[in-house]
C-alpha cells in the first residue's frame, strides 16, 4: 500500500500510457490519497512529442488539476548536482534525470516504466517507484478497473508501439508494494 499523501512524480512514459489507453481521467483515481505531479522538465519534453493528442490531454489534466505541475528546484544545489551527475554519468534524458534527482531528495514516489533506466538507481537510493503495471494492479485490486478494462488498456498501449511486459493482465504478477 502506498503511504497516503506522498507525492507521485510521474514520468513521460506512464502519463503517455494512460493517455494512449484513453484512461487519462483515471490517472489520479488509482492512488486517490496521493497527489500526482509532473515536473516542468517532463512537461517540456512532452510538449515536443509529435502527438498533438498527448499535448492536448496533458493541458486538460493540468487545467482540471488531475495532475499538478512541479517546478524543478533550481535553488537546491544538492538536487541540481545530482541531476547533472545523472545526465552526464548515467546518460539519462532531461526529464528522467530530473525526476530521479527530485525523488531521491524529497521522499517522493517515482512513477516510471523505464525499469532498465531507473530500477538500480531507485534501489541504490531507496526511492519508491511505481510502473504502469503497478497502476493497473492497484486499479484492478481496488475495483476501479475490471480485468477487461486492464486488458483493453494494455492492448491500446501495445498497439501504439509502447512496451509493456504482458499482453493480458492475468499474465502479470503484481508486486507487493510495501511502501
Amino acid at each position: 500500500m502506498v503511504t497516503s499523501e506522498r507525492i507521485i512524480l510521474i514520468d513521460a512514459d506512464v502519463i503517455s500510457h494512460f493517455i494512449t489507453a484513453g484512461e487519462a481521467d483515471s490517472l489520479n483515481q488509482v492512488f486517490p490519497a496521493n497527489p500526482v505531479y509532473i515536473l516542468d522538465k517532463v512537461h517540456a519534453e512532452l510538449q515536443q512529442w509529435p502527438s498533438s493528442a498527448i499535448r492536448t490531454e496533458i493541458s486538460i489534466l493540468l487545467s482540471t488539476k488531475k495532475i499538478r505541475l512541479m517546478d524543478f528546484p533550481e535553488d537546491n544545489e544538492e538536487i541540481k548536482r545530482e541531476y547533472a551527475w545523472i545526465k552526464s554519468m548515467l546518460f539519462k534524458g532531461d526529464g528522467e534525470s530530473a525526476c530521479l534527482a527530485v525523488a531521491r531528495y524529497n521522499n517522493i514516489i517515482l512513477a516510471s516504466s523505464n525499469l532498465r533506466d531507473i530500477k538500480n538507481y531507485c534501489i541504490t537510493h531507496k526511492i519508491d517507484y511505481l510502473t504502469t503495471m503497478d497502476f493497473l494492479c492497484k486499479a484492478l485490486h481496488s475495483g476501479l478497473f475490471l480485468e477487461a478494462r486492464c486488458d483493453l488498456f494494455i492492448t491500446r498501449v501495445l498497439a501504439a508501439g509502447s512496451r509493456l511486459p504482458v499482453r493480458h493482465m492475468n499474465d502479470y504478477t503484481c508486486r507487493n508494494l510495501s511502501f
